[in-house]
């Protein structure tokens, strides 16, 4: 085994500890001969095992906490199917998801056959249904779960949800500037949304309300998940030629850039840090002290 041969068996290119753990657990779930009928799986699998093994000793984890393995289980329980289910699992939740009920029901359900595991979905609640869905989706081939089995899920979930309702709204980019609320009446409740959040849910006694909001953008206006702006302008340099700052209008919002710290060149980012649209505060809905980046990317026309 050599550095190279074991980047390539575990697909890495960047060695860190955090990296090396999450593919190592990804393809050792992939290639785990408990569940891959392949008549190579054991030896790939082993193959997998090494490698990780002489990066994580000899090229990037000297003195390095590995302390997330179980310190109490055996090295013959670790390379069994049930633990490379934990370990995988513990690995790919992220630190808000990860919570002990979900955690256990993504392994039983992933230590299971498909027909008990559909047993153990049916039981759950709808949402915590859907975040498990999406989990197993993504991650279908490491769990060795069939196209149909993901199937059969949308399908339980269609069920749960057929009376909830789905209520769109398109807010102007100067709303999510502005932080404004958005007053909505269903049935005898009223619910006040805050237009700069993607999706929100409302419980409308016992059925589901979900909001979405998509703004009406500028062709040239783009927003990210972590509700960041992007905007894209473009000038000659005759233009800009004799000018201090050339003012960029977004949203009813001003944005001057200092012609003189234009490079020359094609293609170039100017930020503005903490300008943008409040960033999304799932523990407090209606939290606006943190403001995501407004990115202008310039195309000069030379």
């Amino acid at each position: 085994m050599n550095y190279k041969r074991a980047c390539e068996i575990l697909e890495i290119n960047e060695i860190t500890t955090d990296e090396l753990k999450k593919q190592y657990r990804r393809k050792a779930l992939l290639y785990h001969p408990d569940k891959n009928p392949d008549p190579n799986a054991c030896a790939t699998f082993q193959e997998i095992r090494d490698a990780y093994e002489y990066l994580l000793k000899h090229e990037c984890c000297s003195g390095n906490d590995s302390s997330d393995d179980d310190a109490d289980t055996s090295d013959d329980d670790k390379t069994g199917y049930n633990f490379a289910v934990f370990s995988f699992i513990k690995n790919i939740l992220t630190k808000d998801s990860r919570n002990n009920l979900f955690h256990t029901i993504l392994q039983r359900v992933a230590t299971s056959c498909e027909t008990n595991a559909l047993d153990t979905l049916q039981k759950l609640d709808k949402t915590i249904l859907i975040k498990t869905r999406d989990v197993l989706k993504k991650y279908r081939a490491e769990m060795h779960f069939t196209e149909s089995f993901i199937e059969s899920i949308d399908a339980l979930i269609i069920e749960k949800t057929k009376n909830d309702e789905c209520i769109l709204l398109n807010p102007t980019l100067a709303d999510l500037f502005e932080h404004n609320l958005y007053k909505l009446r269903v049935g005898d409740f009223t619910y006040i949304v805050p237009l700069w959040h993607h999706e929100l849910v409302y419980d409308n006694s016992g059925n589901d309300i979900y909001v979405k909001c998509y703004p009406m953008l500028p062709e040239n206006v783009s927003i990210d998940d972590k509700n960041n702006v992007r905007v894209s302008v473009a000038y000659s340099v005759t233009e800009l030629w004799g000018k201090e700052t050339v003012e960029v209008h977004v949203g009813g919002k001003s944005f001057p850039i200092n012609v003189g710290l234009l490079k020359l060149c094609e293609q170039q980012t100017v930020l503005f840090a903490q300008q943008g649209i409040s960033k999304i505060n799932t523990t407090n809905v209606y939290d606006v002290t943190i403001r995501g980046d407004v990115f202008i990317d310039v195309k000069l026309n030379l």
